[in-house]
């Protein structure tokens, strides 16, 4: 458990019916695995927000396929699935001023869940996250 810094790929795709299987296809087949993500429309558009196990190759894909694609800096902290820690992460990281752009979560049912932290500080948020637990 902890936090640790990586990235995200944030896709838009045009907002079209079947748009995340496509998008996720060419994952598939070329053995990526997507850890975490988070999809939104908005308007014409759709977009994702997703770690993978091989971002570089992930993103060549979607590029590759002509979406428009972002890389940005995220924390992703694993931590017990309990009630308040959320808030404590979330208390500690306004307490340093460190504003939370966009965060998404995933419980496995294992007692364990994971947050992915877009913030105006990766670097001082993992270590915030880290004091946490």
């Amino acid at each position: 458990m902890g936090a640790r810094k990586t990235t995200d790929l944030w896709v838009t795709t045009p907002n079209e019916l079947g748009t995340l299987s496509r998008l996720t296809m060419p994952f598939q087949s070329n053995n990526i695995n997507i850890e975490s993500f988070v999809c939104w429309e908005e308007g014409n558009n759709a977009h994702f927000r997703l770690v993978t196990n091989n971002n570089n190759k992930a993103r060549e894909l979607c590029t590759k396929a002509g979406y428009k694609v972002k890389e940005e800096p995220i924390v992703l902290w694993t931590t017990t699935n309990t009630p308040g820690r959320l808030n404590a992460a979330t208390t500690a990281l306004a307490e340093a001023n460190i504003n939370t752009n966009c965060t998404y979560a995933c419980s496995t049912g294992t007692g364990q869940t994971t947050v992915a932290f877009y913030t105006n500080n990766p670097d001082r948020t993992r270590e915030i996250l880290n004091k946490l637990g």
